[in-house]
């Protein structure tokens, strides 16, 4: 049954964008192998399943599940639905454990699932885009999270360039394209609140490939990513459009509309943190936020029009999780950025090239995410938190393997 691990790892980038549910599939069809592996393993190795990483990851990724929790028994509401996304955080814990006891190679398949994915998302927009109200998206896939998903497996397919080995020519030239066509992508959805992950992502790539990270050398990369992000405003409507946007809705802000995209999702971030100062330590339930919009509309504190698109969303995932959930909800959506992001930055430092590279494509995933999350919420839809919370797992367990023939490798590039 482990033969099955590689062809999951290697299809679920690629099915992400181009196939609904696809990703889920794969994700609960690995978190139910991953059970299996672990019933099977002796008493004997317990104590190596669980070490110091294993448990404070598994205490970060469970931390949502008792978050709802703990709000729904304040409020003395239960239902199933807000348990969706911290589901996936809780079963990729198994996924975690039994990856990091499989052979690395197993893992390192998705050096070829990233780039696939990335290209595949191209296809799609090209070939089969659907408007959404102006902007492009998929059939099942709005704009906002198909171009941050997009972005973000075109920098993996960079990040992971070299990851086994020397990457042959045409393997090199797969991983660059990925990286255009996720970033092709991402400008054809028009959705710039990503945009601002790419000259981080740049930086951390370059500066982690730089043999000396001195003061000069990291000038020069920041000068020469303006200059690229210059040089794109001008080049493409896309980006000078909605860039220009920026200041046409922050302009008319102070001018006093409220309802442009930026004004809205002030709002929003305003009625959070009003309702969390309320409700500081359980929050006010999964639906509280939704169910206050109206009468924060009626009362003034917002418009009407933030107050229908509120019944949505948030736009910003830690406050989504700081007014449902309360103080609880807030260091659980940080421990879940954050844990796995200290666990990836310690294992940059390991002697292993294949250690070290799944640590830094970690890094990237979560900079990423957390990029993105401060203008949307990226886990209020299943795939994007079973994307998220699987690849995490899996670069974890690559990055903390502890298959013994396959963490030493450290042959020169």
């Amino acid at each position: 049954m482990n033969r099955s691990i590689p062809i999951i790892l290697f299809s679920y980038p690629i099915l992400l964008l181009t196939l609904k549910g696809g990703v889920n599939g794969c994700f609960f069809l690995l978190a139910i192998i991953s059970l299996y592996c672990l019933a099977q393993t002796k008493k004997e190795h317990a104590y190596e399943t669980w070490d110091r990483s294993a448990v404070v990851y598994s205490a970060a990724m469970v931390s949502l599940v008792l978050a709802v929790f703990f709000s729904q028994a304040y409020h003395v509401k239960f239902t199933p639905p807000p348990y969706d996304a911290p589901s996936r955080f809780l079963l990729a814990i198994p996924i975690y454990l039994a990856l990091r006891r499989t052979r690395i190679s197993a893992i390192t398949v998705l050096q070829y699932g990233f780039p696939l994915g990335a290209i595949a998302s191209t296809l799609v927009i090209s070939l089969y885009p659907k408007d959404w109200s102006g902007r492009l998206g998929s059939y099942f896939l709005n704009p906002i999270h198909f171009g941050d998903l997009s972005l973000i497996l075109g920098f993996l397919s960079l990040f992971c360039v070299n990851w086994v080995r020397k990457d042959p020519v045409p393997v090199l030239i797969l991983k660059v394209s990925a990286l255009a066509a996720g970033i092709y992508s991402s400008i054809q959805t028009g959705s710039r609140g990503g945009w601002v992950a790419v000259p981080v992502l740049a930086i951390i790539w370059t500066l982690y490939h730089s043999k000396e990270k001195t003061l000069t050398r990291s000038a020069l990369v920041i000068a020469l990513i303006v200059s690229a992000s210059f040089v794109s405003y001008i080049l493409f409507d896309e980006i000078h459009n909605r860039i220009d946007g920026i200041y046409r809705d922050l302009a008319a802000f102070y001018h006093g509309d409220k309802d442009t995209s930026i004004g809205i999702r002030f709002q929003h971030w305003k009625a959070a943190i009003f309702l969390f100062k309320q409700n500081p330590i359980f929050g006010v339930g999964p639906e509280g936020f939704s169910q206050m919009m109206v009468p924060l509309s009626q009362s003034g504190f917002i418009t009407s029009d933030a107050a229908y698109l509120g019944m949505g969303e948030v736009h910003s995932e830690i406050l989504a999780a700081t007014v449902r959930f309360g103080g609880f909800g807030l260091a659980s959506i940080l421990s879940i950025y954050f844990v796995p992001f200290a666990i990836f930055v310690q294992s940059s430092k390991s002697g292993s090239r294949l250690k070290r590279t799944a640590a830094m494509l970690g890094v990237c995933l979560v900079v990423g995410f957390f990029i993105f999350g401060l203008t949307v919420e990226t886990f209020d839809l299943k795939m994007t938190a079973a994307f998220y919370s699987l690849t995490v797992a899996a670069l974890l367990a690559a990055a903390t393997n502890s298959y013994n023939s396959e963490v030493t490798d450290n042959r020169p590039i």
